[in-house]
């Protein structure tokens, strides 16, 4: 059955739409928008502003291309009138020559699919209307036939409750026989007009390789077949309405069971689509990787993440990538120096606090406009800065703090050969943490006449880790915590920011704690292992891989047994591949003589800046680059 559902899912897709259905090249204008989330009346005035819809709610914007990036519907209270009028304003754009572009988010994937816990109380009002008092009463029935226990009337008054008058002509209204549904489902997931590809939450690693028409295909078919196999046990009496997307196995297990009881020996006709649904557990339209859950594009560090991103647009022939999903705090942002831009600006104010916004190409240089707003905008670069994240000042600040702040308390930590303190500080009304290393195994090294190779480079010195934080700022990393040198109790030494509410790999392979976050450990590690190249870092190890709790993001610390003289790879990174993105390899290029010596000169010897350029080109040499996959 899921074979044949899937044929001709193929064939209806294949034989409909024109080749290259997914890439639209144009010389019109085009306006895209982001994350309605039923923010109606903010979203029509938008329309308004940007001249695609006239005061009747028209199109009025000739050949102009409209883009949504998704999630039109749940949490705000008009997602039934931006879904009919995005329908209205598809057939009304095709006959004036422009275009509706619409691609699938997360939401709508929801919606369709009866995940309905982001559905507000006002979407379901909206479709009260359709539901006559007969089709309510058989929902109730239907409910009633699994629900027997209590008196009728405290059953009724739950049932209202937990199903408000509208629930199932919802439901009705977004399956594929519903005006609503059958439109959504054949929209895509991924597109490109011109040079941009838009799509909701991002693109994976396993997808970087794929075409459009692959993506599509595989993402339009999970669904569909999903939608179709809960459709006909919903026709045979199997799947209620009232049913919600998460209790749907439990319920179905326990329908299985009761058959079984009572036909031994025989086989439901129902069975495979039963299968089925178990089985879509693991489709890809599920998946935190696939295209409108992703939210790495947004979210993971640039320079690891950029190898991506460029693998998939190099594929697809275009220079950006344009999304949804995760909000800004109101502003169109770009990563990835302009590679990605991030198109969520929080319209549904009521819970994103954000504003409307559109983003428009084909009209002069790309521009932002926001709701309201008189001047075009443009997208903001995104600032990572890794000391406001940890202590809420910038690098400068910071390291003015380390140095003259009074000390308050001293604490040994308790790991480390060289027994670094944790040291806290405090003035007017500033607290913040640092660790403190003093180890100098070998002092003046940097102002020596001659680099000893056997000597030096058994060196363990406190500089390299300063050393370490100002190269990780030349590249703009920001993976490295604030440090300088400084007096602690009369001892000079390293104070480098203390990463708060954090574990390092060791403790969590320890305690078996799961990984977490949005961005994948394996992925992070290409930046731990260029990293370590350039700087020849032998001595990482699972306490000093770190991560911070909330988000699972690797920070690097403890590089006083760095920056050798040897311009190979370390040991233990001789034989891993070293993917680096064209972001990352123009990062690197931008090292040189002059600048490394400026900035690093005071802790380390001409010899082992020397070093690292050589290493440098070691890398570039040996990479792996994102248009090679």
């Amino acid at each position: 059955m899921r074979t044949i559902i899937s044929l001709l899912f193929f064939l209806h897709t294949f034989l409909a739409l024109p080749a290259f259905a997914y890439e639209v090249s144009t010389s019109a204008r085009v306006v895209a928008f982001a994350d309605v989330h039923g923010a109606y009346d903010d979203w029509v005035a938008l329309l308004q502003e940007v001249g695609v819809v006239d005061e009747e709610l028209n199109w009025s914007g000739g050949n102009t291309h409209l883009v949504s990036v998704g999630d039109l519907v749940d949490r705000g209270p008009g997602s039934r009138a931006v879904v009919e009028l995005m329908m209205k304003l598809d057939g009304q754009a095709e006959a004036a020559g422009g275009a509706v572009h619409m691609t699938l988010g997360n939401h709508e994937v929801m919606v369709m699919t009866g995940d309905l816990r982001y559905v507000s109380a006002e979407e379901f009002a909206a479709f009260a209307d359709d539901e006559s008092e007969q089709e309510r009463e058989h929902f109730y029935q239907q409910y009633r036939q699994y629900n027997s226990g209590g008196d009728d009337a405290t059953v009724r008054a739950t049932f209202a409750t937990q199903y408000p008058a509208g629930f199932s002509a919802l439901r009705k209204a977004y399956s594929l026989q519903g005006t609503l549904g059958a439109w959504l489902i054949e929209q895509p997931f991924v597109i490109k007009v011109n040079d941009k590809v838009y799509t909701h939450g991002g693109i994976a690693a396993d997808l970087a390789g794929k075409t459009l028409d692959e993506i599509n295909a595989q993402m339009q078919g999970d669904l569909r077949d999903f939608m179709l196999n809960m459709q006909s046990l919903h026709q045979v009496g199997l799947m209620p309405w009232h049913v919600s997307y998460h209790d749907r196995l439990d319920f179905l297990n326990a329908r299985v069971e009761e058959f079984v009881a009572d036909n031994p020996g025989k086989r439901a006709p129902w069975f495979e689509q039963v299968q089925a649904v178990f089985e879509a557990q693991q489709a890809f339209v599920f998946s935190g990787d696939s295209p409108n859950w992703y939210r790495g594009t947004a979210m993971c560090h640039p320079l690891s993440e950029s190898f991506n991103t460029e693998r998939f647009l190099k594929r697809a022939g275009a220079k950006q990538l344009v999304v949804g999903h995760t909000p800004t705090r109101g502003e169109v942002q770009s990563r990835m120096d302009g590679l990605a831009i991030r198109l969520d600006t929080g319209m549904l104010k009521s819970v994103y606090k954000g504003q409307a916004s559109a983003l428009i190409s084909n009209d002069g240089a790309d521009y932002v406009h926001y709701l309201g707003g008189a001047q075009r905008a443009v997208p903001r670069p995104e600032a990572m800065n890794l000391s406001e994240k940890l202590s809420a000042m910038s690098d400068p600040e910071l390291e003015e703090f380390m140095r003259t702040a009074p000390v308050t308390r001293v604490e040994t930590i308790g790991t480390g050969i060289t027994n670094p303190k944790r040291v806290t500080q405090e003035r007017d009304g500033i607290v913040n943490d640092a660790i403190f290393k003093y180890e100098d195994t070998h002092p003046g090294l940097q102002e020596q006449a001659r680099y000893n190779t056997r000597r030096f480079n058994e060196s363990d010195r406190y500089q390299y880790d300063v050393a370490a934080y100002k190269l990780d700022r030349m590249l703009d990393w920001q993976m490295v915590p604030t440090a300088v040198i400084a007096e602690v109790e009369g001892r000079e030494g390293a104070l480098s920011d203390w990463v708060e509410n954090a574990i390092n790999e060791r403790d969590r392979e320890a305690g078996d704690i799961p990984f977490g976050g949005y961005c994948k450990q394996w992925e992070q590690y290409r930046l731990r292992f260029v990293f370590d190249v350039l700087i020849h870092n032998d001595d990482r190890n699972l306490t000093n891989i770190l991560w911070t709790r909330d988000d699972f993001m690797m920070k690097f610390i403890d590089h006083s047994l760095a920056f050798r003289s040897t311009e190979k790879r370390p040991r233990q990174y001789r034989k891993i591949d070293l993917e680096v993105s064209d972001l990352l390899f123009r990062r690197l290029q931008g090292l040189n003589s002059d600048n490394l010596t400026e900035q690093l000169s005071a802790y380390l010897h001409p010899r082992q800046i020397e070093a690292i350029l050589a290493r440098r080109d070691l890398i570039l040499k040996e990479a792996v680059r994102s248009g090679e996959h």
